[in-house]
C-alpha cells in the first residue's frame, strides 16, 4: 500500500547537540525535532537484532553486533517483500526500530506506544508511521514511540510445519524487538512496565497474537488494535506451508537439506519463485503467508491461549465499512487485491455477480459439498434483508463489500472481543464513520464510507489517497481520535475529562462502542446483526468460513 507522508512545515532542525541514545549495543546518536509543542529526539534505523541474512535467513532473530558508535539519522529499508507496483528500497537486513522520544528525560520514565504497521504480513514498513506528524502528536505529549520492522512474506512467515522451518519469524523479530525495549528502557526514556503495544491490520492481527503467545504477553501492559485479528482466516492459517512447499520446488530444494538450499538462493530469487507460487483463485484470502500455530510461539490455537492469557486493558477499532478497501479502490491487477473490480466490472455489477461471488468464493462446493447452496441461500437472503435496495445506486456492490469486510475483519475482531470480555479483560470499541478524507480526495470511487486503513491519515499523517487538507470536521475527527489513543496509552482508557464518551463493554452491553466522526457517541449493538448470523453459521456447519478451517479436520480451504 502506498502512503504519503505529510510533515509539518514549522519544523527546525536542532543540531548543535545531538542526542544519544545509548543502549547494550552501542551509542546511537539521532537528531532533534521542535514543535510549538515541545522538543523530541529522533532515532531512525536502530538495530534491535543482527542482520538476518547468509545462515541467519530463516532463523530466529539474534542480538545485533556490538558498536562503539552510530549514527541513526537515515530511515532504514523495508524488509524484503513483493513490489505490487511500488518502487521501495527494500533489504534482508531491515531488522530496524524508528523511535520518537521526548527530549526532556522523565525519572519516572514516560508511557509508550510501540506500534506495529501492517501489510498482510506481505508487505508494508515502518516507514508508514515514521513521520514528523507522529513525532508532534505523541512524543510532545509525553509518549515514547517506538515503530519496529519484521520479516515479511516468506523470510518472515514461510513453513514447512517442521522443526526446521515452523515458521512465525516475523513474531520473533517482534519478541526480540520488545526485549530490547526493556533492556534499554531507561535510554529510551520509557517506564517498562506501562509498554503499550498496536498496530493496524496485519499490524493489528500481530498484536493480537502477542496478547497471548506465553512468549510475549508478559513483555507489555495494554493493547491497540485498528482492524485486525489473529481470529481471521487471512492472519492465522496454514495456507503458508502449501505456498513454502511450492516455492521450495520451484526453486529445486526439494532433494533435501532444503533450509540449506533456501539460504543459498539470493532473496531476487526467493522473491521471483513467491511470487509464481501465488495463486488465490476461488479463496477469500489472497494473503500467502500468515503466522500458524508451531508449537512454541503459538503452543496451542489462540482460542486456547487467549483463555489462557493475563487480561489486558484493550482499545479496538473498526471502520464503517472495512471491505471496500478491497473491492472497489485498487485493480485485480495487484495480486493482494484480487477481489478489486475493474471500473467496468464496477459499473455492471449485479446480483447475478453478487449471488456468484458468495456461491464461488464464500460458501463453494469444495467447501460445503452438497450443502454449498443452502450455506450461499442462508447468506445472500441475510444480507439483502440487512440492506434493502429501496433504489439505492450500487447496491449489489455495496453488498459484495459489506461481506467481504466482515468476514475478513468485523466478525474475527467481535469474535475476539467478546472471547475477551468473557476473561474479565477491560475493552473499549471505536466505529470511525467520519468520511471528509474520502469526500475531498476520491474523485471517482462509487462508495464514499469510511474503509480499511482510513485512519491513518489522521494518525499518522500518512494516507493511501494522498494529501489532504483538513475540514474542520477533520480537525475535530482527528482530535477525537488521537486524544483517545493519548489518554489510552496514558491512563489505559480512551476517555478524559474533555472526551467521556467511551464506555467498556460489559456482559449486559457486550456490543457497545463509541462511533467516531467530528463527535463521539456511544452506541449499542456494534454490528450485532451481523455476529449473530455468522456465529449460528458457524455453529450450524462443520466448516467455519471465519476462521476458515473445518472444526474437525482443521483443514483449510485448499486443502479440501
Amino acid at each position: 500500500m502506498i502512503y504519503w507522508l505529510i510533515l509539518p512545515f514549522a519544523v527546525n532542525l536542532v543540531t548543535s547537540e545531538d542526542p544519544i541514545l545509548q543502549t547494550n549495543i552501542g551509542k546511537f546518536v539521532g537528531f532533534t525535532l521542535e514543535f510549538e509543542a515541545g522538543k523530541v529526539d529522533v532515532f531512525y534505523g536502530v538495530p534491535f537484532a543482527k542482520a538476518p541474512i547468509g545462515d541467519l535467513r530463516f532463523e530466529k532473530p539474534i542480538d545485533a553486533d556490538f558498536l562503539e558508535k552510530r549514527y541513526a539519522k537515515s530511515l532504514p529499508p523495508a524488509c524484503y517483500q513483493q513490489d505490487y507496483g511500488r518502487v521501495i528500497n527494500k533489504s534482508e537486513d531491515c531488522l530496524y526500530l524508528n523511535i520518537f522520544r521526548p527530549h526532556k528525560k522523565d525519572p519516572k520514565g514516560y508511557p509508550s506506544l510501540f506500534f506495529i504497521h501492517g501489510g498482510a504480513f506481505q508487505a508494508g514498513s515502518a516507514l508508514e508511521h515514521t513521520t514528523e506528524y507522529a513525532a508532534e502528536h505523541y512524543a510532545t505529549q509525553g509518549i515514547t514511540l517506538i515503530f519496529p520492522q519484521y520479516r515479511l512474506s516468506i523470510s518472515g512467515f514461510g513453513s514447512t510445519n517442521s522443526a526446521d522451518l515452523p515458521g512465525n519469524l516475523g513474531l520473533w523479530d517482534l519478541q526480540k524487538a520488545l526485549q530490547f525495549l526493556h533492556q534499554n528502557s531507561d535510554s529510551l526514556y520509557l517506564d517498562p512496565t506501562r509498554v503499550t503495544v498496536g498496530g493496524y491490520s496485519a499490524g493489528s492481527a500481530a498484536t493480537s497474537a502477542l496478547t497471548i503467545s506465553p512468549h510475549t504477553r508478559d513483555l507489555f501492559l495494554q493493547s491497540i488494535q485498528f482492524s485486525g485479528s489473529i481470529f481471521s482466516e487471512w492472519a492465522f492459517s496454514n495456507r503458508g506451508v502449501i505456498h513454502t512447499e511450492r516455492v521450495i520446488k520451484l526453486l529445486g530444494c526439494d532433494g533435501g537439506e532444503v533450509k540449506k538450499c533456501l539460504k543459498s538462493k539470493t532473496a531476487e530469487e526467493l522473491e521471483d519463485a513467491t511470487a509464481q507460487a501465488h495463486d488465490a483463485e476461488g479463496e477469500i484470502n489472497s494473503f500467502d503467508y500468515t503466522p500458524k500455530i508451531d508449537g512454541d510461539f503459538f503452543p496451542a490455537d489462540v482460542a486456547e491461549l487467549l483463555d489462557s492469557a493475563k487480561p489486558k486493558n484493550s482499545l479496538m477499532s473498526l471502520t464503517e465499512h472495512e471491505g471496500l478497501l478491497f473491492t472497489i479502490y485498487f485493480t485485480n491487477e495487484v495480486e493482494i487485491f484480487h477481489h478489486s473490480l475493474t471500473k467496468e466490472q464496477k459499473e455492471k455489477f449485479s446480483k447475478k455477480d453478487f449471488e456468484g461471488f458468495i456461491s464461488n468464493v464464500i460458501a463453494p462446493r469444495k467447501v460445503f459439498g452438497e450443502k454449498h447452496e443452502e450455506v450461499a441461500k442462508k447468506i445472500i437472503d441475510f444480507y439483502m434483508d440487512l440492506d434493502k435496495k429501496d433504489g439505492k445506486k450500487h447496491y449489489y456492490l455495496d453488498l459484495y463489500g459489506k461481506v467481504l469486510g466482515d468476514v475478513m475483519f468485523v466478525i474475527p475482531q467481535l469474535s475476539e472481543l467478546k472471547k475477551r470480555m468473557a476473561k474479565d479483560w477491560d475493552v473499549y470499541h471505536i466505529l470511525t464513520v467520519h468520511n471528509d478524507y474520502l469526500e475531498v480526495n476520491t474523485l471517482q470511487v462509487e462508495l464514499l464510507n469510511a474503509t480499511h486503513s482510513f485512519e491513518y491519515y489522521y494518525l499518522f499523517g500518512a494516507g493511501f489517497l494522498g494529501p489532504h487538507e483538513f475540514t474542520e470536521d477533520d480537525l475535530k475527527y482527528k482530535k477525537l481520535l488521537i486524544d483517545s489513543v493519548i489518554n489510552f496509552v496514558k491512563t489505559g482508557s480512551p476517555k478524559s475529562e474533555e472526551n467521556p464518551n467511551f464506555v467498556k463493554v460489559d456482559k449486559e452491553h457486550p456490543l457497545v462502542y463509541t462511533e467516531l466522526s467530528s463527535e463521539a457517541i456511544v452506541k449499542n449493538n456494534l454490528f450485532g446483526r451481523e455476529f449473530e448470523f455468522w456465529s449460528e453459521l458457524s455453529n450450524d456447519y462443520e466448516f467455519d468460513i471465519i476462521r476458515g478451517k473445518h472444526k474437525r479436520s482443521h483443514k483449510i480451504r485448499s486443502e479440501l
